[in-house]
């Protein structure tokens, strides 16, 4: 086996704590390994104050890493895997998925309070995400959705700066940043919003022809990480979607098998399709449910 691997990653803070993270587990496998971090600037690094849906959407994030995955200056990326479209090009492919972290968002707030039913009426709440506000919106219609960007840090300073009552923020983020949150509130909504297929997990993307990656890759790939996020991910791209469409996708593992639930919904929150399916063979369970949305008409509300 090589002894020098080139990792690629985009440079915020987050990413940056996610590879490092991946590092750490493979210098524990292979201590005599050597990891290079090459830092990627994206599309969607580079323009910060548009929509995601405006510039592109689909891959705005790990395009320009693929590509030096492609051209061989890299040995493999570290992605937040919700980030990576649900079909990849045909000469890469995901090498490891390591242990989830938490799969949820929560709510960041000024004030304390025990469920969204408390926020006041009129509510300003910050998200740029489209699944985010249209289950929002299903749930709270009164609120209204404030558009933000950035990173972890720059959308808790949003709070005062932009005089919000919330943030919706992915729970792995914060916790693998450690984030310090004295001073404001933190609601777990585990039970209101369904998360983005792959939340909370690291996708690791190699060239699929790179046999020596994949082998090091292997070593700390998690198998019920992949079986579920391979389940959300399947409904994904069934639907024809990508993570920024108001799609939510959740599988787990219960002694009956896996577990999976998705949901479509408007980014009005007017319109939610939502589906879920108990199956022992997790092969088509995404692809299943997403057919079933469909003969609902839930093609309509993405397109």
């Amino acid at each position: 086996m090589r002894t020098e691997f080139v990792v690629g990653t985009r440079q915020s803070k987050l990413a940056m704590r996610q590879t490092n993270l991946v590092v750490e587990q493979l210098k524990s496998q292979f201590p005599a390994i050597t990891f290079t971090v090459k830092p990627v600037i994206t599309q969607g690094d580079r323009n910060r104050r548009e929509s995601l849906r405006k510039i592109g959407g689909k891959g705005v994030f790990v395009k320009e890493i693929e590509q030096q995955l492609t051209d061989g200056q890299i040995d493999f990326a570290v992605h937040s895997l919700k980030d990576v479209m649900p079909t990849l090009p045909a000469n890469l492919t995901i090498g490891a998925v390591p242990k989830r972290e938490s799969p949820f968002d929560c709510l960041i707030t000024t004030n304390p309070i025990t469920g969204i039913a408390q926020l006041p009426k009129g509510s300003r709440i910050g998200t740029s995400s489209s699944r985010r506000q249209g289950q929002f919106l299903h749930l709270r219609p009164d609120v209204e959705i404030v558009s933000i960007r950035g990173n972890v840090d720059s959308r808790l300073k949003k709070l005062r700066t932009e005089n919000l009552d919330g943030v919706i923020l992915a729970e792995a983020g914060l916790n693998r940043l450690a984030v310090d949150l004295t001073g404001v509130y933190r609601l777990s909504l585990k039970d209101d919003l369904l998360p983005a297929a792959g939340q909370g997990a690291i996708g690791i993307e190699c060239r699929a022809d790179d046999r020596q990656t994949l082998e090091l890759l292997h070593q700390i790939e998690d198998e019920k990480t992949r079986r579920n996020v391979t389940i959300e991910r399947d409904f994904l791209r069934q639907l024809g979607g990508s993570c920024n469409f108001p799609i939510g996708a959740y599988a787990t593992q219960t002694p009956s098998g896996s577990r999976f639930t998705g949901l479509v919904a408007s980014i009005d929150g007017k319109k939610l399709f939502k589906k879920t399916n108990l199956d022992q063979d997790p092969n088509r369970l995404g692809q299943r449910t997403a057919d079933q949305l469909i003969k609902e008409g839930a093609l309509n509300v993405i397109q």
